[in-house]
C-alpha cells in the first residue's frame, strides 16, 4: 500500500530535505525512523527539496509498503516516537497507488518573514533586515510576478531543470507589525533558490539599492547568469501542497489548524 504523511520540521540543523552523502537531512532522519517502525529500508519520496536551513509546515511524503499491521492512520504516531523535536509527523494516511507527492502536486505556498529589528528568540526563522524598506516597493514589486513568466533570472545556475516556466497565483506581502513583515507566494511549481531570490531581489528595490526597472528587467529578459539577490534560507517555510481533488488528503480539511498555526 501507498502512504502519505504530512511533516513539519525546522530545518535549522539539516542539510536540507534530500538525502545525500551526508545523511543528516530531514528526508534521511524520517527514513531511518521509518525503518525502525517497519523493521526494513522504506524510500520516502517528498513532494519538493527544500535547501539547508529552511523550514516546513506542510511538506507531503509518500512511502509504498507492502503491509503493515499498524492502522494508516496512526503511523504518524509511531514514527515521531522515533523523531527528534525538530521533525514532526502529524498526520498520515494511505492513498491511491498513482497517488505522488511530487508529481501529482497542482499547487505549493510558501512564506518568507522579515524582521526590521532583532529578535534572538524568531532568529533562525526571520531574516533580519536592517535597511529601512519601503513597503509600497514591495507590494508593487510583488504584483510583477503574478503569473507565468519564465523565471530563469531568479533561479539558481547550475539547476538542470530546462522548463524555466512558473505559474504565480498568489504573490503578496503583509505587514504583521511596524517590523514584521511576511511574503506569502504560491504557484504551480518553484525553481531552486526561487523564492529566495525574488525575495531578495525585492528587498534591494524596496530599500533603494535597485531601480524597479532592474526588478522587471530580471522578469522581462530571463537568464541564467543574472545577479539576482538571495535571501537567507531561514526566513523560508513550505506552508502546504495542494492536489487535484481524485487525490484529495482528509487531512486537506484541518490542514490550517495542523500545518499552519502562524497564519
Amino acid at each position: 500500500m501507498r502512504v502519505a504523511l504530512l511533516i513539519q520540521y525546522d530545518g535549522t540543523n539539516y542539510y536540507g530535505w534530500q538525502v545525500q552523502v551526508d545523511p543528516h537531512t530531514v528526508q534521511g532522519i524520517l527514513e531511518k525512523a521509518l525503518e525502525t517502525v517497519f523493521g526494513k529500508p522504506i524510500g520516502l519520496v517528498g513532494s519538493g527539496r527544500t535547501d539547508s536551513g529552511v523550514h516546513a509546515l506542510g511538506q507531503v511524503a509518500h512511502f509504498d509498503i507492502e503491509d503493515s499491521s499498524i492502522p494508516d492512520r496512526s503511523i504518524w504516531m509511531a514514527v515521531n516516537r522515533h523523531l527528534p523535536d525538530d521533525i514532526r509527523v502529524i498526520a498520515s494516511q494511505r492513498v491511491a497507488a498513482d497517488f505522488h507527492s511530487r508529481f501529482a502536486a497542482k499547487l505549493r505556498r510558501y512564506r518568507y518573514e522579515v524582521n526590521l529589528a532583532q529578535n534572538v528568540m524568531r532568529r533562525n526563522f526571520q531574516w533580519y533586515v536592517r535597511f529601512p524598506l519601503i513597503i509600497e516597493e514591495l507590494h508593487q514589486a510583488a504584483g510583477l510576478i503574478l503569473g507565468t513568466h519564465d523565471f530563469s533570472s531568479f533561479c539558481y545556475a547550475g539547476t538542470e531543470t530546462e522548463n524555466m516556466n512558473c505559474n504565480i497565483s498568489d504573490a503578496t506581502w503583509q505587514v504583521e507589525s511596524a517590523t514584521h513583515l511576511s511574503f506569502h507566494i504560491q504557484g504551480d511549481r518553484f525553481l531552486h533558490h526561487m523564492v529566495r531570490m525574488l525575495v531578495g531581489s525585492m528587498i534591494e528595490v524596496a530599500r533603494g539599492k535597485w531601480e524597479k526597472d532592474q526588478f522587471i528587467n530580471l522578469l522581462d529578459v530571463p537568464h541564467r547568469q543574472a545577479h539576482a539577490v538571495t535571501a537567507p534560507a531561514k526566513g523560508l517555510a513550505l506552508m502546504r501542497v495542494s492536489y487535484p481533488e481524485k487525490f484529495q488528503l482528509d487531512w486537506m480539511v484541518d490542514q490550517q489548524r495542523l500545518a499552519s498555526p502562524v497564519e
